[in-house]
């Protein structure tokens, strides 16, 4: 049999490039596996002690940074797919104690090739697949409330879960902003940053303010959720601002 046919997802998972990075609180480079060694540093060992920011294009830093912030946010650490001059990634953070001082806390991050293994894109849902509840935790306790998707105003991304702001209150949603965006109805939840989605019923004004873009919602709070520069067009469009 030629390699790689008929071979199964798990065979292939077992063969997948991982690689792993610890990081001080500075960001900089304490320890590697021989995978990272390999692609970013050769034999001579010139990555450690560097800023691992400075290991990615320019247009990769601000998301690696995003990454490395929020790895603390949450147990389960934070996750994106980074493209890299190792190719499309996938990266997952979470937060390392380095030393006794409460200060001592680094980040290990865990790199996965994407390659082949990319899962293929998956189909739009059919309208009755959209969600028509979405499901939260307010307050203490174990219970998940499900609310009417049509009472949230705005979702917006917390570590590797969701912030759900309803008309009425703001509450922890325990799913992630790019897991919800897939079963919500694109023609009222739009993405209008890399960290929010909103729901546009519920838009109450577009408003300027120093060059950038928000969208005043109709909650009690009027929040106000920012507009991502590549966005402001399509809102244009279909708010009429």
């Amino acid at each position: 049999m030629a390699a790689g046919e008929g071979q199964t997802f798990e065979y292939r998972l077992q063969r997948l490039p991982i690689g792993v990075v610890t990081l001080d609180r500075d960001r900089r480079v304490l320890a590697v596996n021989g995978a990272v060694q390999n692609l970013l540093g050769g034999a001579g060992g010139e990555i450690f002690g560097v800023d691992i920011l400075d290991l990615h294009p320019p247009e990769a830093r601000a998301k690696v940074g995003w990454l490395i912030a929020s790895a603390g946010e949450t147990p389960l650490g934070a996750a994106i797919i980074v493209a890299t001059r190792m190719g499309n990634l996938l990266a997952r953070a979470m937060a390392l104690r380095i030393g006794p001082g409460p200060d001592d806390v680094g980040a290990i991050l865990m790199f996965f090739t994407l390659g082949d293994l990319a899962a293929a894109p998956e189909p739009e849902p059919e309208p009755d697949a959209f969600l028509m509840k979405l499901p939260i935790q307010k307050g203490m306790g174990d219970v998940t409330a499900l609310i009417d998707i049509d009472r949230v105003a705005a979702l917006s991304a917390q570590g590797h879960y969701a912030e759900a702001l309803t008309l009425e209150f703001s509450a922890f949603c325990p799913r992630s902003l790019a897991a919800l965006e897939a079963r919500l109805d694109p023609a009222l939840f739009v993405r209008v940053h890399r960290r929010h989605i909103v729901n546009l019923s519920h838009v109450r004004a577009a408003e300027r303010l120093d060059g950038a873009w928000f969208l005043r919602m109709a909650d009690k709070t009027g929040a106000r959720i920012p507009v991502g520069r590549r966005q402001v067009e399509r809102l244009r469009k279909l708010l009429a601002f």
